[in-house]
């Protein structure tokens, strides 16, 4: 038995040291080369025991474990520098943003939405990695501005555009829209609200949600077809998060949606990204509904 555990002690120093070696020999590298050695290392047949300097002679069984720990401890050691590296933490904005943002003309709308897109068939919602942009016709006067759809961000920051969201542009895509969007930290309840006064009337409700949101009238329209196809397909599963007071996250301080959020999300969330374009997540911006930080694109809205 002691010899058992002085076997599992002489691994677990010979992996740290191992993995301090390789952390070592690398301080002097970048953040990149570091990964790439990590790669490389993760790509060898046999990572260890190659070259113990004859103090230790190691079974099958005890390389394989620790082979198989070293890998594991390499990925996560590349999993959080990754992980470091992509992280975004969204600013909030100040009421001089939003008003400037809410200001501005935009000067080739589109047509109003004149139809229920949850009626069409066949729709493709698959969303590539395009971006839609604002683009000021005199940068000196920045009152004016079209939304222009670009197949890269480098794409639109060669075009001297101002990427506002992930995505192609789409009928909730204005700076009014998007100033609505900073000001409203939860959009969901007083859009639940609006939605439930549709079973009375859908002109009510569409109202409801252009003054109570602040959104223009297209935006405020996919909103609405939004919440009614939810009703149509989460009705039963919605009221009850409602009647019993479900928290947007369960737990709450999660990032699982609860069952009444993930209905929307699956059922009207694919043809409202389609048509609305912007969403919160896809323009950088925080909201009541906790998101995987990954999940929230790394964008912040300085160009007012």
């Amino acid at each position: 038995m002691q010899n058992n555990n002085n076997n599992n002690k002489f691994i677990l120093i010979t992996i740290i040291l191992v993995i301090l070696l390789v952390i070592t020999k690398s301080q002097t590298t970048s953040k990149e080369e570091f990964l790439s050695k990590i790669d490389q290392y993760l790509l060898e047949d046999s990572l260890l025991l190659l070259n113990n300097n004859g103090e230790k002679e190691y079974n099958e069984l005890e390389k394989q474990m620790i082979e198989q720990i070293y890998r594991d401890a390499l990925k996560r050691i590349k999993n959080r520098i990754v992980e470091k590296a992509i992280q975004f933490n969204p600013p909030t904005y100040n009421q001089t943003v939003i008003d400037a943002f809410s200001s501005k003309t935009l000067l080739n709308p589109q047509q109003n939405l004149t139809y229920n897109p949850y009626d069409l068939q066949n729709l493709n919602t698959t969303l590539n990695d395009s971006v839609c942009g604002v683009l000021y016709p005199n940068e000196n006067d920045r009152s004016t501005y079209y939304l222009v759809n670009y197949t890269s961000a480098e794409e639109a920051e060669s075009a001297g555009a101002f990427i506002t969201h992930l995505h192609n542009c789409g009928y909730c895509s204005t700076t009014k829209d998007l100033a609505m969007y900073m000001f409203h930290f939860d959009l969901t309840s007083p859009i639940r609200d609006c939605g439930i006064v549709s079973f009375i009337s859908y002109e009510a409700s569409l109202d409801c949600i252009q003054h109570s949101a602040g959104l223009t009238y297209n935006c405020a329209v996919i909103w609405l077809y939004d919440a009614l196809n939810t009703r149509k397909d989460c009705l039963d599963i919605c009221l009850y998060d409602w009647i019993m007071h479900v928290p947007n996250n369960v737990p709450a301080n999660s990032t699982i949606l609860n069952p009444c959020i993930q209905c929307d999300e699956d059922k009207s969330g694919p043809i409202f990204k389609l048509v609305a374009g912007r969403t919160r997540r896809d323009s950088g911006l925080l909201s009541a509904i906790n998101r995987p930080p990954n999940s929230i694109y790394n964008i912040t809205h300085y160009y007012y």
